[in-house]
């Protein structure tokens, strides 16, 4: 007897385990490991190449100029021509001429506004234009060389960074025309007031007010970093829960969970290795942006901080994605699109100056916003103050150490929603929580239950025996392991209720291996999966060793003491024989000192040694379901579940199971089912023999051939002369029960009941003595267990749905059976070569239009699949 040597295994040993499974996974697929270390920094050095590129424009301060008082030397040999002449306007211009100028300024009268025009194309850059409107308005007419035209949009003072002629706030002083002005409107007042004013205007003083320093932002390449850098980090969220719904949807992440894994080391597995990576590509991020042209002047430990937060709060993003979808493909793709679309939404915030306050703090659970508006606050201090740096993470329209404590909370609410939702959420196996777990007193209290009381309150009250089910030795009383009463389970399938078990009731012990026999399609799988917790019965009671298997916390007694195959092989495709072994058995919980020792016997007794550094994905079909095998008996575990262990394999090797099996087949509980009836015959001490979801009989071989058989053949090899008739009344002379079953030239079958086997040795002497009769041979044999189970199943209607939760089709998918079968006819198209001759062009189009059938057929039920994610 192999000694028991699996234990509970701890947290923290489940942990180290699956984190080094999870190294070995990302070395061994180094093309998606690549594109997660490479991406980020791919990105980080386009957006360093564009800041480079687009610089903002910076302008410094600039301090308040005097221009000093007007200056009427700068109007001196000017040539000053004016339209319309009028007895006011001539004697406006004169004053300006004689009373200002002295002279030194020359008049032209011009009658005409466009006679003035076409003047001034003659004129040199001294003459100047003035068109009177009336007695009190005008307008002045320089050359553009002279005094620009003015912007719509004033420049900025800061701009100007000289006080140059070149400058337009500017020139309107140095050309005269600021003179010129106040010269004329001085001679206005004085005529219509006969008040001189001259004095006073001629003090005026022009002062160029300052400006405090000024910046140009082009916003465009500025809104492109801050996308870039929000999908910086969304590659590791992208593997991470790829990596994680593939393993759920090859269903190694529920084998795990049968094979007694911690939730809490599951997730802590994934959430160290992604940290570790998150930690080393934000230092290098940090370092090469602040030492480049992005972010110059801030804290190396402020962006690593800010980075390091983000990375963590999308790879927390992507585990609360996981337990929503059940296909790989399409949480990446949501994944990557839901992280650019809530960066779009950061992005609205940040460049809508008037974005309510209120929906900030309302989009603060997202934590691309959250990321993406303290990307925006690190610009901003990198452009009005000296960075982003520890003195001022609290100033700025939004402080950046918000940013940062809301990144913490954000990583720890979506770990926490990940988790609830992996409870809570239906799936296509294992069992689920209520939605209000948290608030039983049980989940936070659970009670020890006792082991022996258990065992013992299991046995009373056995189940009735009825008629199909042989009674069991005096030995095996009171060792009844598991106990299945009235147990049904129903599934839902286009609109119908379909029943994959119908009221199941039977025992099976320990210290014997059963096995379950059955027509594809009969419940099998369907009870393998309820007695290993994945799918909850609909309906009745099934126990292990006391344990409630409906009951998530008694099921997680179970598991500690159970070993599964699952009819799926079920492994890590690119670990080793030896290293698959090796994890699950960390998982299981043998011991360290006794781990290599079990790892080393299962692979001998399984003869897989020359195997074990193979890549399980590299192995035939037959090797596949030995190490499935060799993880189920890893740990030598009290309750074995194997459901079709030798499918697939050679003889040589199904007799090493059986081996196997027999040598662990005391003090410990074997179920297995099996298409093979000799398998059944030589290693089951019990057959439990189910058609239609029903139980038919459960006994040994002797009791089924006795129940369901049709006792002996007696075969007789017979010449052309026989007297069939003749024969067949002497049989019946000695045995009245016989019957003829088949008739030949060369053969005649008689079946003998079993019960008159007495009679035989009679019956043997008159065919010995009477060879007249034409009967050359003669011989008996007994019924095989493959005669009585085509008995059973032509009783019974075969169900041909088995809703297995390890078959490629999940119980609640629809299976679209047309579709099916028009795929089959299509492809049974290109095979028909023989049945008629079709020309070289003929044939080409049915095949190109055969594979297109195919395509779209499986375009639907793709379809159909995402409808159901």
């Amino acid at each position: 007897m192999a000694a028991e040597t699996a234990g509970e295994a701890g947290v923290w040993r489940q942990t180290k385990a699956l984190l080094f499974k999870n190294y070995l996974v990302k070395c061994r697929t180094k093309k998606s490991s690549v594109q997660e270390v490479l991406f980020p920094l791919f990105f980080l050095f386009w957006l360093i190449l564009m800041s480079t590129m687009h610089p903002n424009r910076k302008f410094g301060e600039v301090p308040n100029t005097d221009l000093g008082t007007l200056d009427r030397s700068m109007l001196l040999d000017f040539i000053l021509g004016y339209t319309p002449v009028t007895n006011m306007t001539r004697k406006i211009m004169q004053k300006v001429s004689f009373e200002y100028f002295a002279d030194a300024v020359i008049t032209e009268e011009f009658f005409s506004e466009k006679e003035l025009q076409e003047a001034s194309t003659i004129k040199p850059s001294n003459f100047v234009g003035v068109v009177f409107k009336d007695s009190m308005s005008y307008h002045l007419r320089f050359f553009p060389s002279v005094v620009t035209v003015s912007s719509i949009n004033v420049e900025s003072r800061a701009s100007c960074s000289s006080l140059a002629k070149g400058c337009e706030s500017v020139t309107y002083w140095h050309s005269g025309f600021a003179t010129l002005q106040a010269c004329i409107d001085a001679a206005i007042i004085q005529l219509k007031t006969n008040h001189s004013v001259w004095e006073e205007l001629e003090s005026t003083k022009a002062v160029v007010m300052g400006q405090a320093a000024d910046m140009k932002i082009d916003y465009f390449p500025r809104a492109v970093i801050l996308i870039y850098l929000v999908i910086a980090f969304s590659p590791f969220g992208y593997y991470l829960a790829i990596h994680i719904v593939a393993e759920k949807e090859k269903k190694l992440k529920e084998f795990l969970k049968i094979m007694g894994l911690h939730d809490t080391a599951f997730w802590l597995s994934w959430v160290l290795l992604y940290t570790t990576l998150i930690f080393v590509m934000s230092i290098l991020m940090a370092v090469i942006a602040t030492a480049s042209s992005l972010f110059p002047q801030s804290s190396s430990f402020v962006i690593f901080l800010l980075f390091f937060l983000y990375g963590i709060s999308s790879v927390f993003f992507a585990f609360m994605l996981t337990p929503l979808f059940k296909k790989s493909k399409h949480v990446g793709i949501v994944e990557f699109l839901a992280t650019l679309a809530f960066g779009f939404v950061g992005l609205t915030i940040v460049l809508w100056d008037d974005f309510p306050k209120s929906f900030v703090w309302i989009l603060s659970p997202l934590c691309q916003c959250t990321f993406l508006i303290g990307i925006a606050q690190v610009m901003y201090l990198e452009d009005y103050e000296d960075g982003a740096i520890f003195s001022n993470l609290n100033h700025g329209p939004y402080p950046l150490v918000i940013s940062l404590i809301l990144l913490v909370l954000d990583s720890m609410f979506y770990l926490l929603l990940a988790v609830y939702l992996d409870q809570v959420i239906p799936g296509e196996f294992g069992l689920r929580r209520t939605s209000f777990f948290f608030m039983k007193p049980s989940f936070w209290s659970k009670r020890r239950r006792n082991y022996k009381e258990l065992y013992e309150s299991s046995i009373n009250g056995s189940l009735s025996f009825s008629e199909m089910v042989e009674p069991v030795s005096s030995e095996f009383q009171g060792k009844e392991a598991i106990r299945i009463s009235c147990v049904q389970k129903t599934f839902s399938k286009k609109g119908e209720t379909v029943e994959a078990l119908r009221s199941l009731s039977f025992d099976i012990y320990e210290g014997q291996i059963t096995a379950l026999l059955g027509h594809s399609g009969t419940g099998k799988t369907t009870l393998m999966n309820i007695l290993c917790g994945l799918c909850p019965p609909s309906d009745g009671f099934a126990s292990v060793y006391g344990h409630r298997i409906s009951e998530i916390d008694e099921m997680l007694d179970v598991r500690k003491i159970t070993g599964v195959c699952p009819q799926l092989d079920i492994h890590f495709d690119v670990l080793t024989v030896e290293e698959n072994l090796s994890i699950f058995a960390h998982i299981k919980g043998i011991s360290p000192n006794l781990l290599i020792q079990e790892v080393q016997k299962v692979m001998n007794d399984l003869d897989m040694q020359p195997i074990r550094d193979n890549q399980a994905k590299k192995l035939s079909g037959g090797q596949k379901r030995k190490l499935s095998i060799g993880i189920a008996v890893l740990g030598s575990p009290k309750v074995l579940l194997l459901d079709e262990p030798t499918a697939g394999m050679d003889p040589c090797s199904r007799h090493v199971v059986w081996n196997l099996l027999r040598n662990r087949q005391a003090n410990r509980v074997t179920v297995f089912s099996t298409h093979f009836m000799d398998e059944a015959d030589i290693l089951a001490d019990r057959k439990a023999v189910i058609s239609q979801g029903t139980l038919k009989c459960v006994g040994s071989s002797l009791f089924l051939k006795t129940k369901w058989g049709i006792g002996y053949r007696l075969s007789m090899h017979i010449d052309g002369y026989c007297n069939i008739e003749a024969t067949t009344a002497l049989i019946r002379q000695h045995i009245p029960g016989a019957s003829l079953v088949q008739q030949n030239e060369l053969q005649l079958v008689y079946t003998l009941p079993l019960k008159d086997m007495d009679k035989f040795s009679g019956l043997f002497s008159d065919l010995d003595t009477h060879s007249h009769l034409g009967v050359i041979t003669y011989g008996v044999s007994m019924t095989t267990l493959e005669d009585v189970f085509l008995k059973l199943e032509i009783e019974a209607e075969i169900d041909q749905s088995d809703y297995s939760i390890f078959n490629s089709q999940s119980a609640g998918e629809e299976v679209d059976t047309k579709s099916l079968d028009e795929m089959e006819q299509s492809l049974l198209i290109l095979s028909e070569t023989k049945s008629s001759a079709v020309s070289n062009t003929a044939l080409w189009k049915q095949q190109v239009s055969t594979i297109a059938k195919v395509h779209f057929l499986n375009l639907r039920r793709e379809n159909k699949s995402v409808g159901i994610m």
